[in-house]
């Protein structure tokens, strides 16, 4: 077990230092030869405008988001991921870095929005937080309660955020994680519920779980699950 865990540590200190610097160069390549749909700019622009928001995403669209992460800066946000506290959400952290996202540690289990006292500074100081509703760990595409704690602690607007991309690789992850092949199309999705309603308890968590289906599947996102 000893022995497992140490090379865990020799594969990850090899990525982070050595593979991610150099991988970053074409990925940034990749990401801007995407061809970007989504809103209209007015319809991001109302998105966007609330002074305290929770953007929740699906663990898998992480990395299409890089593809409209430049939104939320031209609109004066900026966005903050909450990962976890494992090696892979270390790497994943050094990689949203390097397109101008920021992160802060969560943990698993409902504690780990009520001790994620920085997310909670930076959504009330008026960074965008964003949160894979069905991370650390899965199952894929299930939500969890702790963004709608977040959102109702913060008093903020949840913005439902969910992607879909063209022809690309797979991972082989848990969350069905998906790079689009260079040219390929990306699309997002936006869906605003306002804090009344998720500090009200009239949003139910099956409900933004619905919703959150339901425009994934209206865009034919790869991350959503193959029925059973």
């Amino acid at each position: 077990m000893e022995r497992d865990s140490w090379l865990r540590r020799v594969r990850f200190a090899v990525l982070e230092r050595i593979v991610l610097p150099i991988a970053i160069v074409p990925l940034r390549v990749v990401v801007r030869s995407w061809r970007a749909r989504g809103p209209a700019e007015a319809s991001v622009a109302a998105a966007l405008a609330p002074p305290r928001l929770v953007l929740a995403t699906y663990h898998g669209m992480l990395l299409h988001l890089l593809a409209f992460a430049p939104l939320a800066a031209r609109h004066g946000r900026r966005l903050v991921v909450m990962l976890s506290p494992s090696l892979d959400g270390r790497l994943l952290a050094g990689l949203l870095a390097r397109f101008g996202i920021d992160h802060v540690r969560g943990t698993s289990g409902s504690r780990g929005v009520a001790g994620s006292r920085e997310l909670l500074r930076r959504i009330e100081a008026g960074d965008v937080g964003v949160v894979a509703v069905d991370g650390p760990v899965g199952p894929c595409c299930r939500a969890k309660p702790g963004f709608l704690q977040l959102a109702a602690a913060t008093r903020a607007d949840v913005l439902v955020a969910v992607t879909a991309g063209g022809p690309g690789l797979r991972f082989g992850s848990w969350d069905r994680a998906h790079l689009p092949l260079p040219f390929a199309h990306v699309e997002l999705a936006l869906r605003l519920i306002a804090h009344d309603a998720v500090a009200g308890g009239r949003t139910s968590l099956a409900a933004v779980e619905q919703t959150m289906f339901t425009e994934a599947r209206r865009i034919a996102s790869p991350i959503l699950p193959a029925p059973s």
